[in-house]
């Protein structure tokens, strides 16, 4: 795919307004990124642990579609809060997240189908297709992060 074109300016901003808007956003504090991801994550892991759980106790699958649905619209952004030069010594991303782009892009996106799919059978209650659905989302998890995370220290 060719590289996207710049942003136009919005509504009633200057060319200049513009161009230093885009400056800024260059310059933006990769640290508070690299956070923001990792919360991101970690709200991630909640939901995926909540579902876990729920399977495990025999819940309704139908109060379980909201937490999928919101890893479905987190895998939908994942790359884009992997601009380029966040890989601080915070960051637990692998290199080939940046030099790998596309099958970064491309296993995220696998990452929210695989949710959305989860989700829409719990709103339909299908229960064994929600248990089966979910072991398929864990295994997308698990190959993103074997591809693109650094190892998690032992402690």
């Amino acid at each position: 795919t060719p590289p996207k074109p710049p942003m136009p300016p919005m509504a009633g901003m200057s060319h200049g307004d513009h161009a230093r808007m885009m400056a800024d956003h260059s310059m933006m504090d990769h640290g508070k990124i690299v956070a923001a991801r990792q919360a991101g994550f970690h709200l991630t892991i909640a939901a995926f642990l909540g579902i876990k759980a729920g399977i495990a106790r025999g819940d309704d699958v139908k109060k379980l579609a909201l937490p999928a649905a919101a890893m479905a619209s987190w895998g939908a952004v994942i790359p884009t809060m992997f601009p380029p030069h966040s890989d601080t010594p915070e960051s637990d991303a692998l290199p080939n997240v940046w030099s790998d782009r596309a099958g970064f892009e491309a296993a995220a996106a696998k990452m929210a189908v695989a949710a959305r799919t989860l989700a829409d059978l719990g709103k339909a209650g299908d229960t064994a297709g929600f248990a089966t659905q979910f072991d398929a989302l864990a295994k997308t998890c698990g190959e993103c992060h074997t591809t693109y995370r650094k190892p998690e220290e032992k402690k």
